[in-house]
Protein backbone atom coordinates (compact mmCIF):
# COMPACT_ATOMS: atom_id res chain seq x y z
CA UNK A 1 0.00 0.00 0.00
CA UNK A 2 1.31 3.72 -0.69
CA UNK A 3 -0.70 5.41 2.02
CA UNK A 4 -0.21 9.81 2.90
CA UNK A 5 -1.77 12.49 3.74
CA UNK A 6 -3.52 15.17 1.59
CA UNK A 7 -5.97 18.03 1.64
CA UNK A 8 -8.67 18.00 -0.31
CA UNK A 9 -11.22 21.21 -0.72
CA UNK A 10 -9.21 22.15 2.42
CA UNK A 11 -10.02 19.19 4.39
CA UNK A 12 -7.29 16.81 5.44
CA UNK A 13 -7.55 12.94 4.74
CA UNK A 14 -5.50 9.99 4.86
CA UNK A 15 -5.72 8.12 1.89
CA UNK A 16 -4.17 5.44 -0.11
CA UNK A 17 -2.46 5.71 -3.20
CA UNK A 18 -3.96 3.38 -6.00
CA UNK A 19 -3.58 3.73 -10.22
CA UNK A 20 -3.35 8.17 -9.86
CA UNK A 21 -6.10 7.76 -7.61
CA UNK A 22 -6.68 9.10 -3.74
CA UNK A 23 -9.12 6.80 -1.74
CA UNK A 24 -10.46 8.23 1.77
CA UNK A 25 -9.62 5.33 3.79
CA UNK A 26 -12.05 7.01 6.50
CA UNK A 27 -14.80 7.13 4.16
CA UNK A 28 -14.07 4.04 2.88
CA UNK A 29 -13.61 2.44 6.16
CA UNK A 30 -17.44 3.61 7.05
CA UNK A 31 -18.63 2.32 3.98
CA UNK A 32 -16.90 -1.59 4.52
CA UNK A 33 -18.80 -0.56 8.05
CA UNK A 34 -21.93 0.27 6.73
CA UNK A 35 -21.87 -3.20 4.52
CA UNK A 36 -20.89 -5.15 7.52
CA UNK A 37 -24.41 -4.03 9.29
CA UNK A 38 -22.08 -2.45 11.55
CA UNK A 39 -22.41 1.34 13.28
CA UNK A 40 -19.43 3.94 12.68
CA UNK A 41 -17.29 4.85 13.83
CA UNK A 42 -16.37 3.21 16.73
CA UNK A 43 -15.00 4.72 19.48
CA UNK A 44 -12.76 1.76 20.66
CA UNK A 45 -9.00 2.63 20.10
CA UNK A 46 -8.88 -1.25 19.19
CA UNK A 47 -11.21 -1.12 16.29
CA UNK A 48 -11.34 2.64 15.42
CA UNK A 49 -9.50 3.67 12.33
CA UNK A 50 -7.22 7.30 12.66
CA UNK A 51 -7.41 9.84 10.39
CA UNK A 52 -4.15 10.68 11.12
CA UNK A 53 -1.00 8.28 10.15
CA UNK A 54 1.05 8.89 13.30
CA UNK A 55 -1.78 7.64 15.29
CA UNK A 56 -2.22 4.88 13.05
CA UNK A 57 1.07 3.92 13.67
CA UNK A 58 1.48 3.72 16.72
CA UNK A 59 -2.12 1.67 17.13
CA UNK A 60 -1.09 -0.58 14.52
CA UNK A 61 -4.29 -0.10 12.27
CA UNK A 62 -2.59 -1.19 9.24
CA UNK A 63 -4.84 -3.79 8.71
CA UNK A 64 -7.65 -1.30 9.12
CA UNK A 65 -6.64 0.53 6.47
CA UNK A 66 -5.82 -2.33 3.99
CA UNK A 67 -9.40 -3.48 4.73
CA UNK A 68 -11.28 -0.68 3.88
CA UNK A 69 -9.06 -0.34 0.49
CA UNK A 70 -10.08 -3.73 -0.25
CA UNK A 71 -13.25 -2.89 0.09
CA UNK A 72 -12.76 0.52 -1.96
CA UNK A 73 -11.47 -1.70 -4.68
CA UNK A 74 -14.43 -4.26 -4.71
CA UNK A 75 -16.86 -1.33 -4.51
CA UNK A 76 -14.74 0.02 -8.12
CA UNK A 77 -12.78 2.78 -7.50
CA UNK A 78 -13.77 5.12 -10.07
CA UNK A 79 -17.86 4.82 -9.03
CA UNK A 80 -16.97 6.00 -5.26
CA UNK A 81 -17.60 9.71 -4.52
CA UNK A 82 -14.64 9.42 -1.90
CA UNK A 83 -11.77 8.64 -4.70
CA UNK A 84 -10.39 12.12 -5.84
CA UNK A 85 -7.84 12.03 -8.91
CA UNK A 86 -4.15 12.61 -7.19
CA UNK A 87 -3.91 15.82 -9.46
CA UNK A 88 -6.90 17.04 -7.83
CA UNK A 89 -5.54 16.48 -4.13
CA UNK A 90 -3.01 18.90 -1.85
CA UNK A 91 -0.05 16.73 -0.88
CA UNK A 92 1.29 17.16 3.12
CA UNK A 93 4.04 15.14 4.46
CA UNK A 94 3.00 11.75 5.28
CA UNK A 95 3.35 12.41 8.95
CA UNK A 96 5.50 14.27 11.36
CA UNK A 97 7.88 11.97 13.20
CA UNK A 98 8.98 12.29 16.46
CA UNK A 99 12.48 11.89 15.55
CA UNK A 100 14.13 12.22 12.17
CA UNK A 101 17.37 10.28 12.70
CA UNK A 102 19.95 11.29 9.50
CA UNK A 103 22.91 8.96 8.53
CA UNK A 104 25.97 10.41 6.64
CA UNK A 105 28.50 9.33 4.37
CA UNK A 106 26.49 5.55 3.40
CA UNK A 107 27.09 5.73 -0.10
CA UNK A 108 30.36 4.76 -1.87
CA UNK A 109 30.20 6.74 -4.89
CA UNK A 110 29.69 10.06 -3.10
CA UNK A 111 32.28 9.07 -0.21
CA UNK A 112 34.79 8.70 -3.15
CA UNK A 113 33.79 11.32 -5.09
CA UNK A 114 34.43 14.08 -2.14
CA UNK A 115 37.34 12.24 -0.69
CA UNK A 116 35.85 11.07 3.06
CA UNK A 117 38.01 8.35 4.69
CA UNK A 118 35.58 5.36 5.32
CA UNK A 119 33.97 5.17 8.68
CA UNK A 120 33.82 2.65 11.11
CA UNK A 121 30.15 3.24 12.06
CA UNK A 122 27.55 5.02 10.80
CA UNK A 123 27.68 8.49 10.88
CA UNK A 124 24.57 9.66 12.64
CA UNK A 125 23.02 13.16 13.19
CA UNK A 126 19.25 14.20 13.73
CA UNK A 127 16.82 16.74 11.94
CA UNK A 128 14.31 18.30 13.11
CA UNK A 129 10.92 17.55 12.71
CA UNK A 130 9.79 21.03 12.35
CA UNK A 131 11.57 21.01 9.34
CA UNK A 132 8.94 18.48 7.47
CA UNK A 133 7.47 19.28 4.63
CA UNK A 134 5.37 17.00 1.61
CA UNK A 135 5.40 16.32 -1.91
CA UNK A 136 4.93 19.59 -3.79
CA UNK A 137 5.40 22.32 -1.60
CA UNK A 138 7.88 24.91 -1.45
CA UNK A 139 11.36 24.59 -0.02
CA UNK A 140 12.69 28.23 1.07
CA UNK A 141 16.37 29.58 1.27
CA UNK A 142 17.44 32.27 2.83
CA UNK A 143 18.96 34.56 0.44
CA UNK A 144 22.53 35.41 0.98
CA UNK A 145 23.46 32.43 3.09
CA UNK A 146 25.73 30.72 0.44
CA UNK A 147 24.94 27.45 -1.54
CA UNK A 148 22.59 24.87 -0.89
CA UNK A 149 22.33 21.23 -1.53
CA UNK A 150 19.52 18.57 -2.09
CA UNK A 151 20.37 15.17 -0.67
CA UNK A 152 17.99 12.61 -1.69
CA UNK A 153 17.79 9.96 0.57
CA UNK A 154 15.86 6.00 0.81
CA UNK A 155 14.17 6.42 4.23
CA UNK A 156 12.53 3.76 6.80
CA UNK A 157 9.27 4.45 9.35
CA UNK A 158 9.65 2.64 12.30
CA UNK A 159 6.55 0.81 13.31
CA UNK A 160 7.01 0.57 17.12
CA UNK A 161 9.05 1.49 19.56
CA UNK A 162 12.04 -0.35 19.81
CA UNK A 163 16.09 -0.08 22.09
CA UNK A 164 19.02 -2.88 21.62
CA UNK A 165 17.66 -4.81 18.57
CA UNK A 166 19.73 -7.33 15.91
CA UNK A 167 20.33 -6.45 12.17
CA UNK A 168 18.05 -9.21 11.84
CA UNK A 169 15.34 -8.16 13.86
CA UNK A 170 14.67 -4.80 12.42
CA UNK A 171 12.83 -5.42 9.36
CA UNK A 172 9.63 -6.50 11.53
CA UNK A 173 10.16 -3.39 13.57
CA UNK A 174 9.61 -1.27 9.56
CA UNK A 175 6.23 0.23 8.97
CA UNK A 176 7.20 1.23 5.18
CA UNK A 177 9.51 3.32 3.26
CA UNK A 178 9.69 6.90 1.78
CA UNK A 179 11.90 9.51 1.12
CA UNK A 180 14.02 12.57 2.52
CA UNK A 181 15.32 15.44 0.90
CA UNK A 182 17.94 16.51 3.52
CA UNK A 183 18.11 20.16 2.41
CA UNK A 184 21.26 21.03 3.82
CA UNK A 185 23.16 24.52 4.15
CA UNK A 186 27.01 23.72 2.15
CA UNK A 187 28.31 27.16 2.96
CA UNK A 188 27.00 26.98 6.21
CA UNK A 189 28.95 23.56 7.05
CA UNK A 190 31.84 23.77 5.13
CA UNK A 191 32.65 27.64 6.80
CA UNK A 192 32.11 25.58 10.04
CA UNK A 193 31.06 22.39 11.63
CA UNK A 194 29.34 23.70 14.29
CA UNK A 195 26.63 25.70 11.77
CA UNK A 196 25.71 22.34 10.25
CA UNK A 197 23.04 22.26 12.54
CA UNK A 198 21.51 25.50 10.79
CA UNK A 199 22.31 24.65 7.95
CA UNK A 200 20.00 21.45 8.40
CA UNK A 201 17.36 22.68 10.19
CA UNK A 202 16.06 25.86 9.09
CA UNK A 203 12.06 25.36 8.08
CA UNK A 204 10.76 23.77 4.82
CA UNK A 205 14.66 21.59 5.15
CA UNK A 206 13.05 18.39 5.49
CA UNK A 207 10.63 17.14 2.48
CA UNK A 208 9.29 13.91 2.94
CA UNK A 209 7.08 11.82 0.77
CA UNK A 210 5.42 11.72 -1.79
CA UNK A 211 3.78 9.05 0.63
CA UNK A 212 4.94 5.99 2.80
CA UNK A 213 4.69 2.71 1.08
CA UNK A 214 4.41 -0.39 3.29
CA UNK A 215 7.16 -3.60 2.66
CA UNK A 216 4.77 -5.85 1.18
CA UNK A 217 4.22 -3.05 -1.90
CA UNK A 218 8.01 -2.48 -2.46
CA UNK A 219 10.88 -4.42 -4.40
CA UNK A 220 11.87 -7.63 -2.94
CA UNK A 221 15.12 -6.75 -2.77
CA UNK A 222 16.01 -2.67 -1.10
CA UNK A 223 19.39 -2.97 -2.35
CA UNK A 224 19.50 -2.57 -5.78
CA UNK A 225 16.79 0.41 -6.63
CA UNK A 226 17.53 2.96 -9.21
CA UNK A 227 17.65 6.40 -7.70
CA UNK A 228 17.59 9.75 -10.14
CA UNK A 229 18.47 13.41 -9.13
CA UNK A 230 16.33 15.75 -11.17
CA UNK A 231 16.62 19.92 -11.18
CA UNK A 232 14.16 21.51 -13.63
CA UNK A 233 13.59 18.25 -15.21
CA UNK A 234 17.11 17.55 -15.94
CA UNK A 235 19.16 14.72 -14.56
CA UNK A 236 21.56 15.51 -12.33
CA UNK A 237 23.01 12.39 -11.09
CA UNK A 238 22.09 8.64 -11.17
CA UNK A 239 22.70 6.11 -8.42
CA UNK A 240 21.29 2.65 -7.14
CA UNK A 241 20.85 1.03 -3.35
CA UNK A 242 23.41 -0.71 -4.06
CA UNK A 243 26.13 1.56 -3.47
CA UNK A 244 25.00 1.77 0.21
CA UNK A 245 27.86 0.70 2.29
CA UNK A 246 25.22 -0.24 5.30
CA UNK A 247 21.70 -1.90 5.39
CA UNK A 248 18.61 -0.05 7.21
CA UNK A 249 19.30 -3.07 9.31
CA UNK A 250 22.58 -2.27 10.19
CA UNK A 251 21.82 1.10 10.31
CA UNK A 252 18.77 1.03 12.29
CA UNK A 253 20.46 -1.50 15.17
CA UNK A 254 22.95 0.50 15.68
CA UNK A 255 20.73 3.53 16.45
CA UNK A 256 18.54 1.61 18.52
CA UNK A 257 21.68 0.54 20.55
CA UNK A 258 22.01 4.25 21.90
CA UNK A 259 18.36 5.22 21.62
CA UNK A 260 14.86 4.06 21.67
CA UNK A 261 13.15 4.32 18.62
CA UNK A 262 9.71 5.47 18.56
CA UNK A 263 6.76 4.64 16.25
CA UNK A 264 6.42 7.16 13.18
CA UNK A 265 10.20 7.63 13.87
CA UNK A 266 12.18 7.91 10.24
CA UNK A 267 15.88 6.48 9.75
CA UNK A 268 17.58 7.45 6.48
CA UNK A 269 20.46 5.98 4.31
CA UNK A 270 22.59 9.10 3.63
CA UNK A 271 22.31 10.53 0.27
CA UNK A 272 23.86 9.60 -3.08
CA UNK A 273 26.16 12.19 -5.12
CA UNK A 274 23.65 15.46 -4.18
CA UNK A 275 24.59 18.81 -5.85
CA UNK A 276 23.22 22.35 -5.43
CA UNK A 277 19.94 24.46 -6.41
CA UNK A 278 19.02 27.80 -6.64
CA UNK A 279 15.56 29.98 -6.15
CA UNK A 280 13.13 29.29 -8.73
CA UNK A 281 14.40 25.71 -9.21
CA UNK A 282 12.42 22.61 -9.04
CA UNK A 283 14.10 19.68 -7.56
CA UNK A 284 13.16 15.97 -7.74
CA UNK A 285 14.36 12.73 -5.84
CA UNK A 286 13.11 9.47 -7.47
CA UNK A 287 14.02 6.03 -5.49
CA UNK A 288 12.77 3.17 -7.58
CA UNK A 289 9.81 1.40 -6.15
CA UNK A 290 8.88 4.77 -3.93
CA UNK A 291 8.29 7.22 -5.97
CA UNK A 292 9.16 10.96 -7.25
CA UNK A 293 9.36 13.64 -4.47
CA UNK A 294 9.13 17.11 -5.98
CA UNK A 295 9.62 20.71 -4.40
CA UNK A 296 9.82 24.21 -5.64
CA UNK A 297 12.35 26.48 -4.23
CA UNK A 298 11.88 30.44 -3.44
CA UNK A 299 14.38 32.26 -2.06
CA UNK A 300 13.24 34.37 1.18
CA UNK A 301 14.70 38.08 2.52
CA UNK A 302 16.17 37.42 6.10
CA UNK A 303 19.11 39.28 8.26
CA UNK A 304 22.30 39.14 6.26
CA UNK A 305 24.18 40.30 9.19
CA UNK A 306 24.92 36.80 10.62
CA UNK A 307 26.47 35.86 7.35
CA UNK A 308 28.64 38.65 7.45
CA UNK A 309 29.48 37.65 10.62
CA UNK A 310 30.32 34.04 9.83
CA UNK A 311 31.95 35.03 6.55
CA UNK A 312 30.66 32.05 4.22
CA UNK A 313 32.95 29.96 2.44
CA UNK A 314 32.51 29.91 -1.42
CA UNK A 315 31.35 25.89 -2.20
CA UNK A 316 31.45 24.60 -5.21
Amino acid sequence: MKIGCVEISGVGRLVAFENDMAVDLNAAYAGLLRARGEPYPERRADTELPSDLLALIERAALPLAEAALDHAREAGLASLPYVTPVSEVRFRAPLRPPKLICVGGNYEDYRKLIGLPPSPVPLMFLKSPAAVIGHQETIRIPNGYGIFYHEWEFSCVMARPCRGIRPDQVNEHVFGYTIVNDITGRSLEATERELQPLGKNMDTFAPMGPWIVTPDAMPANLYGLRTIRRRNGKVECESNTSNMRRSFEEIVAYVANFMTLEAGDVVTTATPPSGPFYPGDVIEAEIEGVGILTNPVEGIDVDTQYARDIQLKDVV
